[in-house]
């Protein structure tokens, strides 16, 4: 049923039902199900495949084992259910191509097939096979192949669940969780090859299919792997629990056969069968292990009928008890390692992994023998999610994504040295040591969310936008996470050094004398040099003091590296160009400021050998240019190169090579930016642009670069102005060959100076800082303002507690010949100086999460900021063993289970206090709550919950805690007042100064503090809800409680009837949902401009459902017949893939981003769901919703843009279709209806109600985002015109206005699906 007509407008809606709502994944969930080393592009390239429940994240095993994004494939519309991976060509390479590939000496062939297809059942009842092909212009494209599922109305008989390959691909099963089995059989190899290289439509590797029956719920499917003399025979074991006993079924064929000829063995009974196996090995010579909890079972002869099992030692005494789990943990995954051939033939190597971390080596003689051997421990918790990637000629490299904690990738073994050969030295137990690679994050599960800006924790600047925090993990790994978006730069060198805050600049040079990194850092008034070298095994950074061959005494203006290996220094009184740190008269020249003058700027074109200055002369200002390589020694600088006046203070000075001559920009304190080509026989002004000022005053820039696009004449220059703002300006050459300033544009970044750094080797991007922010600025164009602007984040893999203060000065390592070999891997670091530390980074090239993880005591499940103790307040749930006396002299250790209370100072990286609380008690609602009285105030933490009574009953309490605190840190918290309750407290918030809502079992109620008495009393009688109230707001006077059955309701504190003898006032329900929600939580929506009555409200509630509900609430107090007040107006309902467990709105946004479309309400709303995905929401009015709405009907009908949807879609606009109901909807993406308010629409059917119908999928809308989104779109509104329906009737009389409008609509969702972080 439509949503109810509504009279109240809200900004330009015509009526509440017109609102719309747009969600937008932000942030991918970090959970990940499995991991396969899989190689979907190329044989020499070593991916690895990230699956998790809806989406598949390719990477690539890079430098030293670390892994690099490749690409994402989300376009799924469906949860994956079993990932495998189905070789075409399982032959590794030849050791020898190996080392090739790691000098670099070895060519890749193209080659269209990929070695590995990735194999997935979907949520769909799809199979669904997908390879990475590399196309002509270097872009990577996912290419799919569907096979249907049969489909069942049980979902335990739905095939699906289970998913298994052949060793040797030839053949595949899917199984569901119960009874029904699926066996294909596979093309050759070279028919597959052949259809993927001839461009074959139907390149899918099922030749044939079998639908089969066992008896008994499937625990484990795999196919075993057949003795050498008996290659031909495919063999499928499944392993299942029937009438309480464990079985082994399996089904076996021969090559030469048909599927027909499959043939089921009865199932024989395993003697490890009084508990759930948790693992299935296959091992060679179809024999497999079963681990069962600690017990393992090798079995054996199972083609001859008559099964064999032999049990095993314990793998592993070590399993102490430290109380995280009454169980002891099991094994929970396993992987293969790659070996030579001939060890594989003789033994079966693997890799165990335990719940709790624990990594063994084990390895199975054929003979049955079985030895193993600890690998390490990994430091989280595992799940299925492990696998080994390494090769050969290298370490063993194992990833594994932790459960509810974060992953890692590790070696195991030692790289080859850099002239090839092994290290030597080190014994056995260094080299079997595992060494940390990288960290794989993940911040589920998120239960709580709290956007603050912690102000503090960001050195001295103010961060310009809200920070998100989360509450991660699980005991012993709990943490509070930031969810930070952008590119993470991983350090690979942290410095702390003496007196680097008072750096401004900084250059990274090449040295040609020995091959190792100078790094030049300026002071306001010196200048420090450091020397950056590689030894073996370690780097060494010297700071080079007394050096002559450099001027340290003054600060450096520029340094870098000519084309013949000489260091040139610009200083504020001197020019030095030298080839090494240790200066000589033959090598070393020196040119001189004459006394009294002074060089301002100053900047380099390498490739002309160009060096321009502006300086101060004899009282006047001119711009200076001089030809390197200097000759002769201590010349004044007016002895060479050309001048030219200047009529204002120069301020920074920039220049490029532009074509045969050099362009150079400088900017003045009065006439803005002036551009100067130098080349050609002297120096001669081309144009000049001044920036906007603001309220009259002059807008100075203090920094300046010059930007580059790739294959064109075309320059930007960016200038980083004092008053916060970002001026850019393209400078384009007209008919004539006349260079000339054309479009510009500003962007706002902060309050305090704009600092912009080029980047060598980049010359199309930038980096940017201001305040606390430090950006990557990357110039696309052709305009000033085609601008891709990213946040820049560094992380240290051992710290991952790392806060980023701000970036002071930055530069880029460039490409270098003179670069000794070792010192190679610096090129592209991103060199960086940052609260008095200095950073050596690699930068990512796609964005993604960066968390920063701040440690806590126990399993966090609440949040909050307490702005009087300036600390995060933090709720976790503790386990451990405790020692209680006996009668016995022995105390005995029992496993306890009580909250902690942790403080964590925003300027810290750890809880400064913690504090427990009694076992039996659950905390479910923190509240910060002040007193002001005779100018002191009292600062109290309110913590509400449970605790066990002694009959056994749960009670409820509100617990008032007092911190105490030194600085920054919270030292000790002193219990206080306590109100018990009958029932459990769930929520708790302030009302006002001296008031909070407390909302126990299924009442609510006030309690009010009396200054004069000092103590708390109830402010009303409690008020009895349907059901108990899990979150609880204020929007003085109204009072919202989200219900655990009956979604909202909205309550208000009136005064009391005449006929009641108290007096007191009382709660009274004036508002509530139109129907029964399941309800987690809600925002009440806070709108810009308000043109609707104060009292209407729009709250958005999100349920268990997995739906966000949008109300709008109109309280009204009950009728003298006490009736109850009308329902909320539904405004819409948006089904999501997860339920949200927190919404707030805050100001996330980065002020840079651009403002949003007309038509967007409400942008900054953000949500969070338990497996830690990141959601943003914005609210829509009436014509912007209209045609996103049909945009999104487009995508959905499109085979390119939802390639395993588009034939089931929600909506159907074909005529013929049965399915769903008729309902009139809006049609067109230009926005051009019939005029007169009124829309144009056309009847669709579909069983998706109407409320619905106002939720807008960005993430389906953001496919249009990537490369030929455009013209998939024209294509898509061109084959609507095609078909014979009312659609297409519509379209194709409105064709051009639909066409012209599709470049429009591309741009505004650019900017509408990026309003967040």
């Amino acid at each position: 049923m439509a949503p109810s007509q509504s009279s109240h407008t809200n900004g330009d809606l015509a009526s509440p039902k017109a609102v719309g709502i747009l969600t937008r994944t932000v942030v991918r969930s970090p959970v990940i199900h499995w991991i396969l080393h899989a190689r979907l592009r190329h044989k020499s390239l070593n991916d690895a495949v990230f699956v998790g429940s809806d989406f598949v994240h390719v990477r690539q095993v890079g430098h030293q084992g670390h892994l690099e994004h490749v690409a994402t494939k989300d376009d799924f519309d469906a949860q994956i259910r079993a990932a495998a991976v189905f070789r075409i060509d399982p032959d590794p390479l030849d050791e020898d191509f190996i080392v090739k590939l790691e000098d670099g000496s070895a060519s890749q062939p193209d080659s269209p097939v990929p070695p590995d297809l990735l194999v997935l059942t979907l949520s769909t009842h799809d199979l669904v096979f997908i390879y990475l092909e590399v196309r002509a212009d270097g872009t990577l494209h996912f290419v799919q192949q569907t096979l249907p599922l049969p489909t069942f109305d049980r979902i335990l008989f739905q095939p699906g669940e289970h998913l298994a390959v052949d060793p040797h691909s030839r053949a595949l099963a899917v199984a569901a969780n119960e009874q029904e089995v699926i066996i294909y059989s596979a093309k050759s190899r070279e028919r597959i090859s052949q259809d993927i290289r001839n461009g074959n439509q139907n390149w899918c590797p099922v030749a044939a299919q079998r639908p089969l029956q066992v008896n008994g719920v499937i625990q484990h499917i795999d196919f075993l792997i057949p003795p050498d003399e008996d290659e031909d025979h495919i063999i499928l074991l499944l392993v299942v629990v029937d009438r309480c006993k464990t079985k082994a079924i399996w089904i076996d064929w021969y090559t030469a056969t048909d599927l027909h000829q499959a043939h089921i063995h009865p199932g024989e009974p395993l003697s490890s069968a009084r508990t759930v196996s948790s693992l299935l090995v296959p091992l060679r010579n179809a024999a497999f292990l079963i681990i069962t909890g600690s017990e393992v079972q090798v079995y054996r002869n199972i083609l001859t009928g008559s099964i064999s099992g032999v049990a095993l030692d314990r793998l592993v005494d070590d399993t102490k008890n430290n109380g995280n789990s009454p169980l002891q943990p099991l094994w929970a995954s396993w992987c293969r390692p790659h070996r030579h051939r001939a060890s594989s033939r003789e033994n079966d190597h693997i890799y165990l992994v335990r719940e709790d971390g624990l990594v063994l080596y084990t390895y199975v003689m054929v003979e049955g023998n079985i030895s193993n051997i600890s690998a390490g421990h990994f430091p989280c918790h595992v799940g299925k999610a492990f696998a080994s990637l390494g090769q050969t000629t290298g370490p063993d490299i194992l990833v594994v994504a932790g459960e509810m904690s974060t992953g890692r990738v590790v070696s195991i073994g030692h790289w080859p040295s850099a002239n090839g050969a092994r290290i030597d030295s080190l014994s056995w137990q260094e080299t079997m040591e595992m060494e940390l690679i990288q960290n794989i994050p993940n911040w589920a599960s998120s239960t709580d969310m709290l956007p603050s800006s912690l102000p503090q924790s960001h050195a001295k600047s103010t961060p310009s936008r809200d920070g998100v925090y989360v509450t991660s993990g699980r005991h012993p790994y709990g943490s509070i996470t930031e969810l930070r978006h952008g590119l993470e730069a991983r350090s690979w060198l942290r410095e702390e050094l003496n007196d680097l805050h008072v750096i401004t600049a900084m250059w990274t040079v090449p040295m040609s004398s020995n091959g190792s990194l100078l790094i030049v850092m300026a002071t306001p008034s010196s200048t420090r040099a450091f020397e950056l070298r590689p030894t073996d095994r370690h780097l060494e950074l010297i700071e080079h003091d007394e050096t002559q061959a450099l001027d340290l005494s003054h600060r450096t203006l520029v340094a870098e590296i000519t084309t013949d290996g000489s260091i040139v220094q610009v200083t504020e009184q001197n020019v030095y160009e030298t080839p090494s740190l240790v200066a000589n008269f033959e090598d070393t020249i020196v040119r001189r400021c004459a006394p009294g003058d002074s060089i301002t700027a100053a900047a380099l074109d390498v490739s002309h050998g160009w060096l321009v200055t502006a300086e101060h002369r004899d009282g006047t200002h001119v711009l200076c240019g001089a030809q390197l390589p200097m000759s002769g020694a201590n010349h004044p600088t007016q002895g060479a190169g050309w001048m030219m006046s200047l009529t204002s203070a120069p301020l920074a000075v920039a220049v490029t090579p532009f074509g045969e001559r050099s362009l150079a920009a400088v900017t003045t304190a009065e006439n803005g930016v002036l551009f100067v080509a130098i080349g050609g026989g002297g120096m001669l002004e081309v144009c000049r642009t001044l920036p906007p000022s603001i309220q009259d005053t002059p807008s100075l820039c203090d920094h300046l670069v010059l930007l580059q696009r790739q294959g064109t004449s075309d320059i930007l220059a960016v200038c980083g102005l004092r008053d916060g703002r970002l001026f850019t300006v393209v400078l384009s050459v007209d008919m004539e060959g006349k260079l000339h300033c054309a479009d510009s544009h500003t962007i706002t970044f902060g309050q305090s100076t704009v600092r912009v750094v080029g980047l060598a080797d980049e010359p199309s991007h930038a980096c940017v800082m201001v305040g606390s922010d430090t950006c990557l600025l990357a110039w696309s164009g052709p305009t000033a303002s085609s601008l891709t602007i990213e946040s820049l984040w560094y992380s240290d893999k051992d710290h991952p507690d790392l806060a980023q203060g701000a970036v002071v000065a930055c530069a880029r390592v460039p490409a270098s010949d003179y670069l000794a070999v070792p010192a190679q891997k610096f090129v592209g670091s991103l060199a960086m100086v940052s609260s008095g530390q200095l950073f050596l980074a690699v930068v990512d090239s796609a964005r993604a999460a960066v968390p920063r993880q701040l440690p806590v005591n126990g399993t966090p499940n609440r949040l909050l900021y307490a702005e009087q103790q300036r600390c995060l307040v933090v709720a976790s749930l503790q386990t451990g063993l405790r020692a209680f006396p006996t009668p016995s002299a022995r105390a005995e250790e029992r496993r306890q289970i009580w909250p902690t209370i942790d403080f964590i100072p925003s300027r810290g990286r750890a809880s400064s206090h913690s504090h427990d609380l009694q076992p039996g008690e659950r905390v479910y609602a923190l509240l910060e709550w002040s007193y002001k009285e005779d100018d002191k105030t009292y600062a109290y933490i309110l913590v509400g919950g449970s605790y066990k009574r002694r009959n056994g009953a749960q009670g409820g309490r509100v617990t008032f805690l007092q911190p105490s605190h030194t600085g920054w840190e919270v030292t000790s918290v002193r219990p206080g007042y306590v109100t018990r309750f009958e029932t459990p407290v769930y929520a708790l918030a302030v009302y006002d100064e001296l008031t909070y809502v407390v909302c126990y079992g299924r009442h609510v109620c006030l309690y009010r503090f009396s200054p004069k008495e000092r103590k708390w009393e109830e402010l009303c009688r409690p008020l009895a809800l349907a059901n108990p109230g899990v979150y609880v707001t204020v929007a003085a006077p109204l009072v919202y409680v989200s219900t655990s059955e009956d979604s909202l309701v909205a309550l208000q504190l009136c005064p009391s009837d005449e006929d009641e003898d108290d007096g007191a006032p009382k709660l009274t329900l004036v508002g509530s949902s139109p129907q029964a929600d399941r309800a987690l939580c809600h925002v009440v929506v806070r709108t810009p401009e308000r043109r609707h009555e104060p009292e209407d409200q729009v709250v958005l509630v999100s349920t268990r459902d997995s739906t966000i509900v949008g109300l709008s609430s109109r309280p009204t107090t009950t009728t003298p017949t006490r009736h109850r007040p009308l329902a909320d107006t539904l405004l819409f309902k948006a089904y999501l893939p997860r339920s949200l467990t927190r919404i707030h709105q805050s100001s996330i946004q980065p002020p840079w981003k651009p403002a949003p479309p007309r038509g967007v309400v409400v942008d900054n709303l953000i949500g969070t769901a338990s497996d830690g995905t990141l959601v943003g929401i914005a609210l829509l009015d009436e014509h912007l919703w209209q045609r996103l709405f049909w945009l999104q009907r487009l995508c959905e009908w499109s085979e390119l843009l939802s390639p395993h949807s588009w034939l089931t879609p929600p909506y159907s606009a074909d005529e013929t279709s049965y399915t769903g109901k008729e309902r009139a909807v809006p049609i067109g993406i230009s926005g051009s209806g019939s005029g007169a308010g009124n829309r144009d629409e056309v009847i669709l059917r579909t069983s998706v109600y109407a409320e619905e119908d106002r939720h807008i999928n960005g993430d389906v809308l953001v496919r249009l985002l990537q490369r030929g989104g455009a013209e998939t779109l024209r294509e898509a509104v061109r084959g609507m015109a095609e078909r014979e329906t009312q659609a297409g009737t519509w379209t194709r009389e409105n064709l051009d206005e639909e066409l012209g409008a599709v470049d429009e609509v591309i741009e505004m969702l650019r900017v509408l699906l990026d309003r967040w972080m």
